[in-house]
């Protein structure tokens, strides 16, 4: 209920994991405490129904949304608990009643925020309902409103596709062709249409990767990479997965194919461990440059993941070490460096003092200047100068030193 809320609050902002994180928190904690209290419920009226009968205990929109925005300011029990009535209303909806509160919602004269507040918070479970639906319902607003509920429609492309594959593939091969994804870049660049494209994609990989191929090879180079990019890697079948890394290989542009490695590390590691990584990179048969740089971005991911929970121990930089023996082991020491400045940049217990500590203790275990370099080319260590440089002089490379001390000016 709490991610359902905050996702809906959020559909129109941009920010931060660590920030969204805090939210949702503190959002359990007010629903948890609405749930002890008493208060009241939905704000409801008799209201005429499109075919002129009275229908009764209708949601009252505007009082609702008055609500909803009391409780996103951190509002009373009763308003939160209105909220999970709300939810519970929901529920109980048929699709057509959905439609129905859709257009009410649009009607009405709403700020922008609450209107797209709500439309999104209904928009999901419709798409749950009958994605087709939804799709062809709302279509319009792909692009009028494309950081709403024209985002979320890609969902709905991505539910039917899974029913009937070929009916999704037909009316968006028709939508293309009409015009609704036309960019209105100089570069013809359709955000959009890549989002859409990453939804149906998924399908093709698992039913069809020559006809994914195909689809993929019609798009621009530079667009390649970011349609399977939207795809959540870690949901597809072990059979999908070499199919998707057939695409990259195949289609991606080389410089662009080793980061596509990365991203996907990225996902794995942060929903996951270590060993998600590289059950991955084994079953795909990675290369060793493309194990280099799927370990890079899963150790920088797994320090700053644990960075924002708290602190980052010796033994969590032992553990990642112990598996970059195993993936990158020409770059155990480069990759430590800079995986402990990144988590020294997030919000947390772990600051850059804390960082430098583990990054001269392992650079006196190993004796490599490698780390002390890769940890001071940092934007945290120009953010800390006096630390830094002072962890230079540590270095035992004399030109390597200077060159160091000179960008730390």
């Amino acid at each position: 209920m709490a991610l359902v809320i905050a996702g809906a609050w959020n559909v129109s902002q941009m920010r931060s994991i660590s920030s969204l994180e805090e939210e949702r928190v503190t959002l359990r904690k007010r629903i948890a405490a609405a749930t002890a209290a008493s208060g009241t419920g939905l704000m409801l009226a008799d209201r005429p129904s499109k075919t002129g009968k009275t229908a009764t205990n209708k949601i009252d929109w505007k009082s609702l949304s008055s609500q909803l925005a009391s409780a996103e300011d951190g509002g009373s029990a009763e308003e939160m608990r209105a909220m999970m009535s709300f939810q519970q209303r929901l529920d109980e909806m048929t699709k057509e009643e959905m439609v129905d509160a859709l257009d009410e919602i649009a009607s009405l004269n709403l700020p922008d925020a609450t209107r797209e507040m709500l439309e999104s918070m209904i928009i999901d479970p419709l798409i749950a309902r009958d994605p087709e639906l939804a799709l062809k319902r709302f279509a319009d607003r792909i692009q009028s409103d494309p950081d709403g509920i024209g985002w979320q429609l890609s969902t709905a492309l991505k539910e039917w596709a899974k029913n009937d594959l070929s009916a999704a593939t037909a009316w968006f091969d028709k939508q293309i062709g009409d015009g609704n994804f036309e960019s209105k870049t100089l570069d013809g660049r359709s955000d959009m249409r890549l989002q859409f494209e990453g939804a149906l994609m998924e399908s093709l990989l698992a039913s069809d990767p020559a006809a994914a191929a195909r689809r993929l090879s019609e798009l621009q180079e530079d667009q390649r990479r970011e349609v399977l990019q939207q795809i959540p890697f870690g949901e597809l079948s072990e059979e999908s997965r070499n199919a998707y890394a057939n695409l990259v290989r195949g289609l991606v542009p080389a410089d662009e194919r080793e980061g596509s490695f990365a991203h996907i590390a990225t996902e794995l590691v942060g929903s996951g461990d270590y060993s998600d990584v590289s059950a991955f990179l084994d079953g795909v048969r990675a290369t060793p440059s493309e194990r280099a740089a799927a370990a890079m971005d899963a150790a920088d991911s797994k320090l700053e993941q644990l960075a924002m929970e708290g602190q980052v121990t010796a033994k969590d930089v032992d553990e990642m070490r112990a598996w970059l023996k195993l993936q990158a082991p020409d770059q155990i020491d480069s990759i430590t460096g800079k995986a402990l400045a990144e988590a020294a940049q997030e919000r947390g217990k772990f600051k850059f003092s804390d960082a430098a500590q583990l990054a001269l203790k392992y650079h006196q275990s190993s004796g490599n200047d490698d780390l002390l370099v890769a940890f001071l080319e940092s934007y945290s260590a120009r953010s800390n100068l006096d630390e830094a440089k002072h962890l230079a002089e540590m270095i035992k490379d004399d030109a390597r030193r200077a060159e160091i001390l000179t960008g730390l000016k």
